[in-house]
């Protein structure tokens, strides 16, 4: 039985997949947002591996989970390494004190869980 985090991560993933079609077909400004996310985290003067550490930082500071999980997962695929997310996690707890602290503990549990699900 998968313990409430993995649950909690698979069901991100999950919902996101789910309401992706509806939310293209009826909400007005979901797809401009995906350009948006398309063009900031482009390469450029910064990877897209640095921009997704970025906003893996941003994530754990505002405790937004399911951004942690996808800005987690986009990073590991564009080759970021353990140290490069503890590093991530050293900036947001800097940046958001005891409570990012508290929030960068999921993002080791979904580290785990990535690293788990794709070997």
């Amino acid at each position: 039985m998968k313990n409430l985090t993995e649950k909690k991560i698979q069901q991100s993933i999950d919902d996101r997949k789910k309401t992706h079609l509806t939310f293209l077909e009826n909400v007005k400004t979901y797809k401009p947002f995906l350009e948006l996310e398309e063009k900031a985290f482009r390469n450029g003067a910064l990877t897209k591996k640095t921009k997704e550490l970025m906003a893996l930082s941003i994530s754990i500071a505002t405790k937004c989970e399911p951004c942690m999980e996808w800005h987690l997962d986009q990073a590991l695929q564009h080759g970021a390494t353990d140290e490069e997310i503890y590093e991530t996690i050293d900036v947001a707890i800097e940046m958001g004190g005891g409570q990012a602290g508290a929030y960068a503990r999921f993002v080791l549990k979904a580290m785990e869980y990535f690293k788990q699900k794709n070997g």
